[in-house]
């Protein structure tokens, strides 16, 4: 029997997250308190506060999961082996995997916040019912040499988000149902993430992992560009600067996971939509998703 370790992606934060796991676990504690002194915002704040709106701003919502996702892995002692990140979700996983240190990863996921929440154009929407060859045909038919839209996550058989520039986003949502779509749910983002506009971010997080130390990893990550098992560092961290303009192929990831005989699954961090996502690709992996300080007491015993 295999486990595979889940790491959530964007939109999965909530106001007070991991602040019960800090009160009462000593070793998450003491985790979240390091990641705390990596960063220069007060991340502390902006994941405890009840109201603090700055949760939901990509450059705080991506250090702000990474660290959630950590601090349950410390808290539990889970290895896992394999490992799965949606998006951001890679990071936390890569130091999971001793590919990068704890410093190393929380510089790099703060940057990547940072340079994603900087990018301000473009749209991106949710596709709900819709075939994927079928939603990539219409991509490419509303498409040209100036505007794309594309597939951004491709998350579960009968769900997929598009993302690219407004006007063929737009264009895209007019003509969906009339291509088998039941519904389109324009998303409250600030860029139109994994898209072509996200180029200029992907150069500039490129020349700032250059002074990044990589390891081979010790367990293998399943990586959204490739959706393969991959171990060699350089692969690795080429998938991870590709990552940013490219789909992640989440549904073919799980798949791979189960080809390589995984039985059970846990997502580590806040709710459990990798979770929810799982079990729309496969009935074959029992699943378990760790997120609060009664859950990961429950696991302890």
């Amino acid at each position: 029997m295999s486990k595979l370790v889940l790491f959530p992606g964007q939109g999965a934060q909530y106001h007070e997250m991991a602040k019960d796991l800090y009160e009462h676990n000593d070793a998450a504690k003491e985790l979240l308190d390091t990641i705390f002194s990596y960063v220069d915002f007060d991340l502390k704040e902006i994941m405890f506060s009840e109201d603090d709106e700055r949760l939901n701003n990509t450059a705080f919502t991506q250090p702000a999961l990474f660290a959630h996702s950590l601090a349950v892995l410390k808290a539990t002692g889970i290895k896992g082996d394999y490992l799965i990140g949606h998006s951001l979700g890679e990071l936390p996983a890569l130091v999971h995997a001793g590919v990068l240190s704890l410093e190393d990863g929380v510089k790099a996921v703060a940057m990547r916040g940072r340079l994603m929440s900087e990018a301000k154009d473009g749209k991106m929407a949710a596709v709900i019912g819709m075939d994927k060859d079928k939603l990539e045909a219409l991509c490419e038919s509303l498409s040209d040499d100036e505007e794309k839209v594309s597939p951004a996550n491709i998350n579960a058989p009968d769900q997929i988000v598009i993302s690219g520039d407004a006007a063929k986003v737009d264009l895209f949502i007019d003509e969906a149902k009339a291509h088998g779509a039941r519904r389109v749910i324009p998303l409250k983002v600030s860029g139109a993430f994994h898209s072509h506009l996200m180029k200029d971010a992907q150069e500039s997080f490129e020349t700032f992992l250059q002074d990044i130390t990589f390891n081979d990893a010790e367990i293998p990550v399943i990586q959204n560009v490739s959706a393969e098992p991959e171990t060699d560092k350089e692969i690795i961290k080429q998938n991870l600067i590709q990552q940013i303009t490219s789909p992640v192929r989440f549904v073919e990831c799980v798949e791979k996971a189960v080809e390589l005989g995984v039985t059970e699954s846990v997502e580590v961090g806040p709710r459990k939509v990798q979770t929810g996502l799982l079990k729309k690709i496969t009935k074959s992996v029992d699943t378990e998703h760790i997120d609060t300080v009664k859950e990961v007491d429950e696991y302890n015993e």
